[in-house]
């Protein structure tokens, strides 16, 4: 069996509306099976076979408590962070799987600021709450803005690939040359064995016709 990707195995988890509210209710804080169950208003024998479906693919985990008010329970916590991107249109097709468990060692102004700024707060005598709100809301303005950007870019991509499209389709190729071309344009890679795999063509043939447009179109390559 094949195993499946990242983005094909966070997909199957929220497309479920109900795993989608369990995440949602985690990311807030670790908890109990009876107590999520309560607050979605929902079976708690439900709540608990959507957990041990994300526990056993990884995305949760869970530990056993003791209860001051009776036997030890089961406290289940997410334990992955994850940001899953899918863009498409007519000329576009995109899609990022992300992890932010960490921080990359590059930085921008903007987040070395905010990294600052939650650096201070251990450190503040009053008022932490209010600081963090405040931070909280100048993150999601900054996140808000960069979508607006991207929605932007991606429109203009879209119509950039849409003039790719017609402008082969009126070069004297065939189908799987200009099949292999737009791949090269939109995925900018032009390694034989990622193109086998994605256009589903042998590399030998992708070899012969790669040899072949390289004279009427080096500049792709």
């Amino acid at each position: 069996m094949t195993e499946k990707s990242p983005v094909d195995l966070l997909l199957t988890i929220v497309e479920n509306p109900v795993r989608r509210k369990i995440i949602k209710r985690l990311s807030q804080e670790p908890s109990y099976a009876l107590e999520i169950a309560k607050e979605l208003g929902v079976g708690q024998q439900l709540v608990t076979a959507h957990l041990a479906m994300m526990e056993r693919v990884g995305l949760i985990s869970s530990n056993m408590e003791t209860s001051p008010f009776g036997p030890k329970r089961r406290l289940y916590f997410l334990n992955q962070s994850a940001c899953l991107s899918i863009s498409f249109g007519p000329h576009l097709y995109d899609e990022q799987f992300l992890t932010f468990d960490k921080l990359p060692n590059k930085l921008s102004k903007d987040a070395l600021s905010f990294l600052n700024r939650l650096s201070q707060i251990e450190s503040a005598k009053d008022s932490r709450l209010k600081i963090i709100s405040d931070l909280v809301a100048d993150i999601d303005e900054k996140i808000l803005r960069f979508e607006d950007e991207k929605t932007v870019l991606l429109y203009l991509r879209n119509l950039a690939m849409k003039h790719a499209s017609e402008e082969l389709n009126t070069q004297e190729t065939t189908h799987d040359e200009k099949r292999i071309l737009h791949f090269i344009i939109d995925e900018k890679n032009t390694d034989v064995e990622v193109i086998s795999q994605a256009l589903n063509l042998k590399e030998s043939i992708i070899r012969e016709i790669i040899n072949r447009l390289r004279e009427d179109f080096f500049y792709v390559f």
